[in-house]
């Protein structure tokens, strides 16, 4: 019991608690043991303990679009985590590791629901929270002063984070991250185009990989040269592409589409092909924000879903939600 005490006592957190109180928050909680290299929660996992380090060390991890683990944060002895996901009743949005043999304290812990907790013990909650909120308006004034002090590195990296490397375009991570809060900015109506080459696994398995990086540029320029005023263009994976067109209904992202279809067509590749003649087919899906959806989630599955019918279809069409 004492070791929970500790612990507790000397979080920010909970510092200001009295002994009574720090006891009835030790009831609640469990030193657990994980093992090197054990799973404590996985992102999308509800995040239902806050945790604090006791003995080992934690790494925050998160899975980029590729599959590969990307370290976003590391908790050693002392160090709390977890807790606005408990507080906010969230998901996890990333995944915890042991990164070596690691003892936890839990809260609450096995059995225990905070919800039930909390009304059994509303002025200790009601002190946590009031430190929690000072806690968080800390961090934010430090980001703050962090980002006006760094502004030009800060931006270098938004850039890295948010940009194709290969084509110049906005990557997938702009499309889910950003792009949702932008589209009611953006115009009364702001067309979705799904864009997929019918025939783009004959360079790469004809001239090789090279060649495909060499075509996927030239589809990107092509995509680009036909992008206007606030338009939006997006890498979305391999060699699938979007297009965000504000201020056009969908009779004229219709023609829109039809266009750059038709672009993607005339595209000469013959230095990559070796001087073999060469033609895109290309099916494009269409949605409309906000007749069909509000969400870029949604605009999206909306607008793949349409290129996947044309493709199943025969290919090399412009196709729009209904």
């Amino acid at each position: 019991m004492q070791d929970k005490i500790n612990l507790l006592k000397n979080t920010q957190l909970f510092s200001r608690l009295n002994a009574a109180e720090l006891e009835v928050l030790a009831i609640y909680s469990d030193i657990i043991r994980f093992k090197d290299k054990s799973v404590i929660f996985n992102e999308g996992s509800k995040g239902e303990s806050l945790f604090i380090v006791k003995t080992g060390k934690v790494r925050i991890i998160k899975k980029t679009e590729d599959e590969q683990e990307l370290d976003i944060a590391e908790f050693i002895e002392g160090e709390l985590f977890g807790e606005h996901d408990l507080f906010e009743e969230a998901s996890r949005n990333a995944s915890a590791i042991a990164d070596q043999d690691t003892s936890l304290l839990v809260f609450p812990g096995k059995g225990g629901k905070f919800a039930e907790i909390i009304g059994k013990h509303t002025a200790i909650f009601a002190n946590i929270l009031h430190e929690l909120i000072a806690m968080t308006a800390h961090r934010i004034r430090e980001t703050n002063k962090l980002v006006s002090e760094k502004t030009k590195w800060i931006e270098e990296l938004r850039n890295q984070l948010l940009y194709d490397k290969l084509t110049g375009l906005y990557n997938r991570s702009y499309l889910t991250d950003e792009l949702t809060s932008l589209l009611p900015e953006l115009g009364r109506h702001t067309g979705i185009l799904f864009i997929k080459p019918d025939n783009f696994k004959y360079i790469n398995d004809t001239f090789g990989h090279n060649a495909g990086d060499e075509a996927l540029l030239a589809l990107a320029n092509t995509i680009k040269a036909n992008l206007e005023g606030k338009d939006i263009g997006v890498r979305y994976r391999g060699d699938e592409f979007i297009a965000i067109l504000p201020d056009n209904d969908i009779n004229k992202a219709i023609i829109r589409a039809e266009k750059i279809k038709n672009d993607i067509y005339n595209i000469n590749i013959r230095n990559t092909t070796g001087g073999q003649e060469f033609h895109f087919y290309t099916s494009i899906g269409l949605s409309i924000y906000p007749d069909h959806a509000e969400d870029t989630g949604k605009l999206t599955e909306l607008a793949f879903n349409k290129m996947m019918e044309i493709r199943n279809s025969g290919g090399n069409k412009v196709l729009s939600v209904i």
